[in-house]
């Protein structure tokens, strides 16, 4: 077993195999890592622990890492529960990062970073997702009058695709989230070279794809196209069994799809794995910029907090989202 303070030494060291690194499937010793981007930053985690990185109004780069409670480590590793578990995880911790990135960028000045806002702000995506994401577009195509199921559910999900990509194209054209979405790109570039064992500096992340098959993003797709296969089979439903089923079915479709995007991580170089991830990859060309050298830095500051509490960690290695 490679030891992880040995997997960053190689990492900082001389390139083995820089010319075919990428095209090589990842070194599944090393293990899989998820994040997510934060303002003028990255959050990063794998098994037990997380960290963190934010660029400094000065330029400097801080860091943080922290382990994650070890109640809920046998939950992470039962299917479909995990990714449950996985989705609720990933919000609290965006939370914290983002709180204490603001924090140390100093701007938590009463503009939507302070624990408030941002815990209101969580609330009203939680309404969102349930609401608008959940079951909208089911209340839509039901009051249009379509009955024949398999209509009524390809009419459900082509609004709720829609909804998603409009609602991510309008993001991006801000340019405060245009450099959330380069930031993004450089969190998957470092672990495409982490996972492939290639030595973390910027000129040898570059050679990687900035669009990776555990992303977000990628899990937002897959949940709307379980959905069409799901609400097929309920059929044309009545209104109880209609809101009941996008609500409460909701995170058992995210089970679902977190599962589904899992089997496509491991087999990313395999014809499964890339039909898999074809449609998610697609999609984030939209969440997704090309980073700048300092960007990367700072993905790379964000997975080395990570790798540095591992050892404080009680929780096995296993697959997150990015």
């Amino acid at each position: 077993m490679v030891r992880d303070r040995d997997i960053v030494a190689e990492h900082r060291g001389a390139s083995p195999t820089k010319a075919s690194a990428a095209k090589v499937g990842p070194d599944k010793s090393v293990g899989p890592i998820g994040g997510q981007a934060l303002l003028e930053g990255v959050m990063m985690r794998r098994g037990g622990s997380w960290g963190a990185a934010v660029r400094r109004t000065d330029g400097t780069i801080a860091t943080t890492s922290r382990t994650l409670p070890t109640g809920l480590a046998p939950w992470r590793q039962l299917p479909l529960i995990r990714g449950i578990l996985a989705l609720g995880e990933t919000a609290t911790l965006g939370t914290k990062a983002t709180l204490w990135a603001a924090q140390e960028r100093g701007d938590e000045s009463g503009d939507g970073y302070r624990k408030g806002g941002l815990f209101l702000t969580v609330a009203i995506a939680l309404v969102a997702v349930f609401g608008i994401f959940g079951l909208l577009p089911a209340v839509a195509v039901k009051a249009a009058g379509v009955t024949n199921p398999l209509a009524f559910s390809l009419t459900e999900g082509l609004i709720r695709l829609g909804i998603l990509v409009g609602y991510l194209t309008l993001l991006g054209r801000s340019a405060q989230i245009a450099r959330v979405f380069a930031y993004h790109g450089a969190e998957h570039m470092t672990i495409h070279a982490f996972e492939h064992r290639v030595p973390l500096v910027p000129a040898e992340i570059r050679q990687f794809d900035r669009r990776h098959p555990r992303c977000g993003t990628a899990f937002l797709l897959v949940v709307v196209l379980v959905t069409i296969l799901a609400h097929a089979l309920v059929g044309h439903p009545s209104w109880g069994v209609l809101v009941a089923s996008r609500i409460l079915g909701l995170p058992i479709v995210a089970g679902v799809a977190y599962e589904a995007i899992k089997f496509a991580g491991r087999h990313q170089h395999q014809l499964i794995g890339k039909i898999l991830m074809a449609p998610g990859s697609w999609l984030q060309t939209i969440t997704t910029n090309e980073p700048t050298n300092d960007m990367i830095e700072v993905a790379v500051a964000a997975l080395e907090a990570t790798i540095a509490a591992e050892p404080f960690a009680a929780t096995p290695v296993a697959g997150v989202a990015t």
